[in-house]
């Protein structure tokens, strides 16, 4: 059975050639808040052509499509993290960070990897996502501040300009545990 249940991994890198999902630098999120993950990727809307001499629908044709979407939180407020998402500004010692005086969408590429199930992962990989971010949750005793992203999925093009796949997803097999 290919099930997915649960996130082990997040992980972001500047976009690849041609569409392509980078090979290197990739930096992963840690401390990915509970239940904060989601993801969808829409079907296919539908145009339903009526004519007025006929009952019902005569023709139905393919309509556009949303991208798919995620959204997910980091407990994990490091300034790295804010650097890579926000884009703003940081200290030479990178101990502090200064957000951007102009909000902008950030296109990165995004791998999803989930945990195993029957032993193997469902890896979810955006070659080119249009990623925002902000911060979020209560400052509280009983809880984290998070810092928040959110994208949806762009469609890439190859050298020649033409549109290649905007997402795809593989299963994996998970790693053997030694002893």
């Amino acid at each position: 059975m290919a099930a997915v249940t649960g996130v082990e991994s997040i992980e972001l890198a500047p976009i690849g050639l041609n569409g392509a999902m980078p090979t290197t630098g990739w930096k992963k999120i840690v401390d990915i808040e509970m239940d904060s993950v989601t993801m969808t990727i829409p079907p296919l809307e539908k145009v339903r052509i009526r004519v007025e001499d006929k009952a019902g629908v005569r023709w139905v044709l393919p309509g556009e499509t949303d991208p798919p979407t995620f959204a997910a939180n980091s407990l994990d407020l490091s300034i790295d993290n804010a650097n890579l998402l926000f884009k703003g500004e940081v200290t030479s010692s990178a101990t502090e960070f200064k957000a951007p005086t102009e909000d902008k969408i950030h296109s990165l590429a995004i791998r999803f990897t989930s945990k195993e199930f029957e032993g193997k992962k469902f890896v979810l990989e955006i070659p080119v996502a249009a990623i925002s971010a902000g911060i979020v949750n209560n400052f509280t005793k009983s809880g984290f501040v998070a810092l928040s992203f959110s994208g949806e999925a762009t469609t890439p093009s190859d050298a020649a300009g033409k549109a290649v796949s905007p997402y795809g997803f593989k299963f994996v097999d998970a790693a053997i545990p030694e002893g």
